[in-house]
């Protein structure tokens, strides 16, 4: 197996996942959807979702100097002609009133701004001052629910859905565990969730949107799927159980529009607010093709690192755009990619690795790190019912809410320490590294 990444020591493993050199804030270059990615040909959508017209939203990403406060940002920022606030100034709207207000944001945990395109040139004048706060940028790219269309119906599989619980609880070894996540707060950012599901009856479950919504209420059914698998626990109050760390504290983030679609800005949005509540797993089944050639987001790496120090765990899915049955491997998507962010791939009930999983490739240079169940997987939906969905976000899922379980058994290990844990416990498979890391995620 392929040596894994420190999750402590992000600079002994930059050969792994390639950083991108800071550099000045340069006018985001537009592609439309039908640009290839970074395996050199693009597979068939499939997702009944809608594509971004673009790819990037004509704003800024930002990183800020961590020794300069936010108040001395903002001074200086008006020398210049440029309007920024601090998330505390914006209120409880969505990204998008904030930065009607303004001309740009700034997240004051996670050190980013993020500015709006008429407020790009006063930007790069700010960075050229001598010490200037103001550091590398990139452009705010356009994120969205990752959906494949599932292959089959999981007939012949291995391993089955029993009355007592689904494949995937099964295959990792959770229905005799005795923890259960208690007192351990996941966020899930997402579509949202159906806070009126019957299976969450009587748990607390914190809600923010961040989409504009007044409500972070779940529409598309991704969210609520994703966060039932986390999270969850029974279909109802006998049923064959789907969940893994019910017993967990859930912090639901709307950070994707009914549609599935959001921003960089949006997940930031998100990523602050879990620090803020001090949630210690943040589950990310969203994401964006890597750009080719251009490494992952420093923007996105810091982040990950701040998060960490937080003792807060960022697990993200690596992406659907994989074809291996054709012979098309897509390489790990953003933010997944970026060497601090756990990258979860996704496996079939026969524990090989689903067809439309991405894998570490050397052209974007993100790996995976591990792998869970991720085809044909039941949970809730909204309504009240369930459905089946694949994908690698329901593989993040899983493994969200196994590191929840490692944390109510460990309550003083850091979030390095639970990246350990779960790479050292996971199931060795007779699969290649850069499809599956270290193996499938397992609760010994």
């Amino acid at each position: 197996m392929a040596a894994k990444k420190n999750p402590i020591k992000a600079s002994e493993r930059s050969a792994k996942k390639q950083a991108v050199p800071p550099t000045a804030v340069k006018a985001p270059v537009v592609k439309a959807p039908g640009d290839k990615v970074s395996t050199g040909k693009a597979p068939a959508d499939r997702s009944s979702r809608p594509v971004k017209e673009q790819r990037f939203t004509g704003r800024m990403l930002v990183r800020l100097d961590p020794k300069v406060s936010a108040a001395s940002v903002i001074r200086l920022a008006k020398t210049k002609g440029l309007q920024l606030i601090t998330t505390s100034d914006s209120g409880d709207g969505s990204l998008e009133q904030a930065l009607r207000q303004a001309d740009g944001i700034i997240f004051e945990k996670l050190r980013i701004a993020v500015v709006n395109e008429a407020g790009i040139a006063p930007l790069q004048q700010l960075q050229a001052l001598r010490n200037s706060p103001f550091l590398s940028g990139e452009p705010e790219r356009y994120l969205r629910a990752l959906h494949p269309a599932p292959k089959g119906k999981g007939k012949g599989a291995t391993l089955k859905d029993t009355t007592v619980a689904t494949w995937g609880i099964h295959a990792i070894n959770v229905q005799h565990n005795g923890y259960t996540g208690k007192g351990v707060k996941i966020a899930v950012l997402d579509t949202g969730f159906d806070f009126t599901h019957p299976d969450f009856t009587g748990r607390t479950l914190h809600r923010r949107s961040f989409v504009g919504t007044r409500q972070a209420k779940d529409k598309e059914g991704h969210g609520t799927h994703c966060a039932g698998i986390a999270g969850g626990g029974r279909k109802g109050r006998d049923g064959a159980r789907y969940g893994v760390a019910y017993g967990s504290r859930l912090y639901i983030g709307k950070i994707l529009d009914d549609a599935g679609e959001g921003t960089d800005g949006q997940a930031l949005a998100g990523i602050e607010w879990a620090l803020e509540k001090g949630c210690q797993v943040i589950s990310m089944s969203f994401g964006a093709p890597a750009e080719e050639g251009q490494g992952h987001s420093v923007v996105f790496e810091q982040v990950a690192q701040i998060a960490m120090a937080n003792n807060c765990l960022l697990i993200a899915a690596t992406g659907n755009e994989s074809d291996h049955s054709e012979g098309l491997v897509a390489s790990v998507n953003h933010p997944a990619n970026c060497p601090s962010v756990l990258a979860v791939g996704a496996l079939t009930q026969d524990m090989q690795v689903a067809d439309y999983s991405c894998a570490g490739t050397d052209l974007a240079g993100g790996q995976v790190d591990i792998a869970a169940p991720g085809d044909h997987i039941l949970s809730a939906r909204p309504g009240g019912g369930y459905r089946r969905e694949s994908g690698t976000s329901m593989a993040t899922a899983f493994v969200a809410g196994v590191a929840a379980l490692l944390w109510e058994q460990h309550p003083q290990a850091g979030a390095g320490d639970i990246w350990v844990k779960l790479i050292q416990q996971a199931r060795r498979l007779s699969l290649p590294a850069s499809e599956v890391g270290g193996g499938l995620v397992y609760v010994r």
